[in-house]
């Protein structure tokens, strides 16, 4: 106690500082407190939030997609969602992309158009192709607005040049063009990258407010079957295939205490890890901007295959991810990454019929490829148990029923 405070404030002090002894004195800080996660259900209609409600309270919001092209939602559905959730005060994702339907485009190399139109968009071109947008924001107050401006942005499809200088003004032009016609601070900016291009593409601290992933199966080191081929995700020299881990060495010490490469098993893509290092290092939050399962199976498609099992050691690892603690391939140190991911976007939708999962009466996908899978997880008991276990031990405001 500061000696030079008066005898009465002394007095006053004291009685509060034996509360404080009983009952548990707040924090100074809450440094050490676990974060406030939040669970969006995506992507593109409201099936998977219903689907989603059947396991878990109300998510905190969803996901859906606008494309630059028609200068609107891809379709009535992910609008109606959007508007669903935006109309209850929730979060709403938006994946505003050129990549997938470059404007333009007819035919040939998609890729190089993409680029074209990622410099045209740099130099401002396309603007009034936001308005829908923007009137659409304006109309909600109440909700938050994560804008990924294109999602997986790769230098493939978004650069020019090895400088990447055409989506860093791409990224910073439509930024400027959204604040100068919303009405209130209700928007954040996502920069969602591949994950081996995460610094190679990033826009710069002044206009990025969050860094988004992708986490499928190859970011947590798992196996999927397509056309009866395993892809893990790395080279086969550096997986596990029997303990389905990825190896990869991080800079430790020798018995000498001299740096040297040490080689351990790992649960997740060392790209990944490396980029919630950056994020933190910059001063930003991530958000899981899309993640689900794929398809596990190797018995030719039934979708209650595999993903019993490795639906729920996926789930797991994806909450072991949020909480990570620990060294970083082809990097010296260990690191606290504890705090980094503050939102998850889990895919809640039967993938079989499409990108939308509109049980149309047939499916989209063969069998044995990648998306042939029920994503949902309602279907599966053990994935649903491990993923109710990691909504509440990694702080979700989202619980299961």
């Amino acid at each position: 106690m500061p000696p030079t405070l008066h005898r009465s404030a002394r007095l006053l002090l004291l009685p509060m500082l034996l509360l404080g002894l009983l009952v548990g004195a707040a924090p100074r800080s809450d440094a050490a407190a676990p974060p406030q996660r939040v669970l969006l259900a995506g992507q593109s209609t409201k099936a998977a939030w219903d689907d989603l409600s059947t396991v878990t309270d109300a998510p905190a919001g969803g996901s859906v997609y606008y494309e630059v092209a028609s200068g609107t939602w891809v379709s009535p559905a992910h609008r109606d969602y959007a508007a669903f959730l935006a109309g209850q005060g929730g979060t709403v994702q938006i994946g505003i992309s050129w990549k997938d339907n470059p404007p333009g485009y007819t035919g040939g190399d998609r890729a190089a158009r993409s680029r074209a139109v990622t410099q045209e968009l740099a130099d401002g071109r396309y603007a009034d192709r936001f308005a829908t947008l923007t009137a659409f924001v304006n109309q909600y107050p109440r909700a938050t607005f994560l804008l990924r401006l294109d999602y997986e942005v790769s230098s493939a499809f978004h650069c020019t040049d090895s400088s990447c200088s055409s989506y860093k003004g791409a990224f910073a032009r439509i930024r400027s063009l959204i604040d100068g016609q919303k009405r209130q601070g209700n928007v954040q900016y996502v920069y969602h990258p591949v994950r081996g291009e995460y610094a190679q593409l990033y826009p710069g601290d002044a206009v990025v407010d969050r860094i988004g992933v992708s986490v499928f199966a190859h970011e947590l080191c798992m196996p999927i079957y397509d056309h009866g081929y395993l892809w893990n995700g790395t080279p086969p020299a550096n997986y596990d295939t029997n303990a389905l881990q990825c190896r990869n060495p991080y800079i430790g010490t020798d018995s000498w205490g001299n740096p040297a490469a040490i080689w351990k098993n790992w649960d997740y893509d060392g790209n990944v890890l490396g980029m919630m290092k950056f994020s933190q290092d910059h001063g930003k939050t991530m958000i899981v901007s899309e993640a689900g399962l794929m398809n596990f199976t190797a018995d030719n498609g039934a979708t209650d295959g595999l993903e019993q099992a490795r639906g729920a050691q996926w789930m797991q690892r994806l909450f072991g991810l949020l909480n990570y603690s620990g060294p970083i391939p082809n990097q010296s140190g260990t690191y606290d990454l504890s705090r980094v991911i503050t939102a998850v976007t889990y895919i809640d939708l039967d993938f079989r019929y499409g990108w939308d999962a509109v049980p149309d009466g047939t499916f989209d996908f063969p069998p044995d490829t990648t998306w042939f899978v029920d994503g949902r997880i309602s279907r599966y008991s053990a994935a649903r148990t491990a993923f109710c276990q990691g909504l509440a031990t990694a702080g979700f405001s989202t619980r299961c029923r």
